[in-house]
Parts: C-alpha cells; structure tokens; sequence
C-alpha cells in the first residue's frame, strides 16, 4: 500500500517508497523546477527546502505535495486491475489459436516493453509457461497476462489487435492519443 507524501519527507525517500511510480513523481517534482531527484541532494532535502530553495512559497510547497499525492492516487486505483491493456476480439482468437498449437494450457501472454536504443521503445509480445515473480497479472477472455512492472506504465492504454491483410499480418499494438499530441497511434509514450 502507498504511503501519502508530505512535505517533510526528504526527495529521496519519496521516491523510494514508491518505486512503481517515480518516474511519475518525478517529472512532476521536475514541472515544479525541483531537477535534483537524482543529485545528493535528493537524500537530505525535503520536499518543502527544495521547493523553498528555488524561490518558492508554502502555497507551491503545498500544491506539490497535492499533486504527488494526486499521482499514487490514480496508480492506486489501477493496481490489480488490467491497467488499460486490452485485447481486440481478434487479437484474442489468435492468441487462444497459437495456446491451443502448442498445446499449453496453463500458460501466460507476457506483454512488454523492450528498450530500442536510439529508436525509443519497441513492444514484445510472447507466450511462456508461467508469470515471474513481480509480474502484474490479468486475465481477459480466458487469457493470462502477465505484465512486468516496470512496463506497465508505458502499457497503460494500449490496445492490442490482431490483423491479417494482404498488406500486413501480425500483432499490432494500437497506442492511446498522448495528450496534446496528434493522436496518431504511431508513437510511444
């Protein structure tokens, strides 16, 4: 369970009680000009010097807090259930198809994000035996999905179709609108 942040707690221990999220609290703590989450200083300096530090008032100290607290909020309410990951009726068909070819019947689809150096991120999409420990586990229409965390905030509204054309055949990973972005399904988040 999260802890709620509040302003006496050093940058540091804020980010290490919440491990799952603080690449969100951090670009938060960065909007309020605080970029030393990664310098020494993170150890010692609380959330209210930090912010006092850059010029600041109690009321921005104040609004941080609000607004990292609103960030465990909204990944608190996720957890456990399917983070937005879904399965098109197709891409379900396809997967218990290639489940029932290699006549597994417990095993899991492991949905992931793998670093694609100077591209970004590319998505990786297999079917295995079981979970790992620390996976997040779904099931949709009778199919397992295991889901590592550190890739489930990069998953979070993606929808993933199955599709056979003549111009393409194959797992297609459809990506949320990024907000203020153009919507267009092509880019990472």
């Amino acid at each position: 369970m999260t802890n709620k942040i509040t302003k006496d707690m050093t940058i540091g221990k804020v980010l290490e009680n919440n491990p799952d999220d603080a690449l969100k609290l951090s670009e938060v703590m960065s909007s309020f000009g605080l970029h030393c989450v990664g310098c020494g200083a993170a150890m010692f300096e609380t959330l209210e010097q930090g912010v006092k530090v850059h010029g600041m008032d109690d009321a921005k100290v104040d609004e941080l807090v609000e607004k990292l607290n609103l960030v465990l909020k909204k990944c608190c309410k996720s957890e456990g259930k399917n983070k937005g990951v879904t399965l098109t009726s197709a891409a379900v068909n396809k997967v218990k198809e290639i489940m029932e070819d290699a006549e597994k019947d417990t095993c899991v689809l492991r949905v992931g994000i793998l670093s694609g150096g100077c591209t970004g991120y590319a998505y990786d999409l297999s079917v295995e035996d079981e979970s790992k420990e620390g996976d997040l586990l779904f099931e949709q229409s009778g199919i397992n999905i295991a889901i590592d965390k550190s890739s489930i905030n990069l998953l979070e509204g993606v929808e993933i179709d199955f599709v056979d054309t003549p111009e393409e055949s194959g797992f297609k990973f459809n990506n949320p609108p990024p907000d203020g972005g153009c919507g267009c399904g092509e880019s990472n988040h």
